[in-house]
């Protein structure tokens, strides 16, 4: 692992008159000191984790056949080195009630942020179309998308979101650039996320109530709709009037007015056919001054991983 430190620096500019000398160490040493009580006593720390990766392979079984419809499908999880509480500090947090977690969250968004790099090869000489998919953990528990029902006549179902899902279209490994997608998710869209994951759990704990003439056969179909929203990569929480609106059951936005930070990810890709291809990631993780995030080399203890999933889908048959 690579570690590298990103210090606010303080700017010293103006006049180069001569006779105002050179800076003193004491004189730079107290400007330092106020700016860092200015900005709270806190600086930036930012680790680049190892390289993770997963693969497909044209010899994987189909997570769904309806006989019509193959999926396939990988993923892997990747935990973040997120520090635990020590038990004073647990115990603390347990008394202070937060929507929707039941307790006060240790890790928010205003104590890390997260970047993840990707590369997606395809190693067949075919094309392929790849799904990347990106779905995030905090301390109460992961999501896993499952299934949908898109069609209850025909049992017809399809995957639900991920946190964050895209297609991309790969050449055959012949044509050299051309099967190789890369890029960034940056510090926002995983911002967006863990927004996202937030307001999933609270419409989890205070469900939207169906439309009228919602299909009674399928009662989490308006919670899905939802859900999905929420997690569409087109759709961001700070103006997203669908889930601002809230229901009169929850006035006001489904967005939790505290933010859980993310402690991982799982990370995939999917196919509708058989195929051969790689994925690697590497994430960039920061923390923001409050000693969340566990120094490279340091022993300190880490947060267990959340055995706890969250879900309103199905399994495939």
């Amino acid at each position: 692992m690579i570690k590298k430190t990103s210090l606010s620096r303080l700017a010293l500019s103006g006049s180069s008159n001569p006779s105002l000398g050179a800076v003193s160490p004491v004189l730079l040493a107290s400007a330092l000191a106020l700016f860092a009580v200015a900005c709270g006593g806190s600086q930036e720390t930012s680790r680049n984790l190892a390289t993770s990766e997963v693969g497909m392979t044209n010899m994987l079984a189909p997570i769904f056949d309806d006989g019509e419809t193959k999926i396939y499908e990988v993923k892997r999880g990747l935990q973040f080195p997120i520090v635990q509480p020590d038990a004073n500090t647990m115990s603390s947090l347990e008394g202070e009630a937060t929507d929707p977690y039941g307790r006060q969250p240790w890790l928010t968004t205003a104590d890390s942020k997260v970047q993840l790099t990707w590369t997606l090869t395809n190693v067949d000489t075919d094309p392929h179309a790849v799904e990347v998919i990106i779905d995030p953990w905090n301390e109460f528990g992961r999501y896993w998308p499952g299934m949908q029902v898109a069609n209850e006549a025909e049992q017809e179902l399809k995957p639900n979101l991920s946190g964050i899902d895209y297609m991309y279209p790969l050449e055959g490994s012949g044509a050299g650039d051309a099967s190789r997608k890369s890029g960034t998710y940056t510090f926002d869209d995983m911002n967006e996320m863990a927004i996202d994951f937030a307001t999933v759990m609270n419409l989890i704990k205070y469900p939207p109530p169906p439309p009228a003439d919602a299909d009674a056969a399928d009662p989490n179909a308006t919670l899905t709709g939802y859900i999905n929203h929420a997690f569409n990569v087109q759709n961001r929480s700070y103006n997203d009037p669908y889930i601002a609106a809230g229901s009169p059951t929850h006035p006001g936005t489904y967005v939790p007015a505290t933010i859980a930070g993310l402690t991982g990810v799982d990370f995939g890709i999917r196919t509708f056919e058989s195929a051969n291809i790689a994925f690697e990631v590497s994430v960039e993780i920061v923390d923001l001054g409050n000693h969340r995030v566990q120094e490279e080399g340091s022993d300190a203890i880490l947060l267990p991983p959340t055995t706890n999933v969250i879900t309103v889908g199905t399994a495939a048959p």
